[in-house]
């Protein structure tokens, strides 16, 4: 059967449906701008967790070299006192 200009029943075009698919348009765009948004808050954690990082690195070593010339100083003072006591002995 052939249409001429008509619509049979229940076949006009529908509003809705060019509604519905500009809604869903416009939803995928939000989400589009919500996944870039997310990654780039989670680049900018990354970056700021690496320099943490770093930083931390940085202040370990120092620290540890603290430590060891602590400790150096420590066991030149026992050398000493032993060396002393070695002397003392022989003479």
């Amino acid at each position: 059967m052939v249409q001429l200009g008509k619509y049979v029943k229940g076949r006009a075009p529908n509003n809705n449906d060019k509604r519905h698919v500009q809604i869903r348009i416009r939803h995928q765009d939000k989400q589009m701008e919500d996944l870039v948004k997310e990654t780039q808050l989670m680049n900018m954690r990354r970056e700021n967790l690496k320099s943490q990082m770093v930083e931390e690195q940085k202040m370990a070593h120092f620290n540890r070299m603290k430590i060891l010339t602590h400790w150096r100083k420590v066991l030149r003072l026992a050398k000493t006192e032993q060396l002393k006591k070695d002397i003392q002995i022989f003479q």
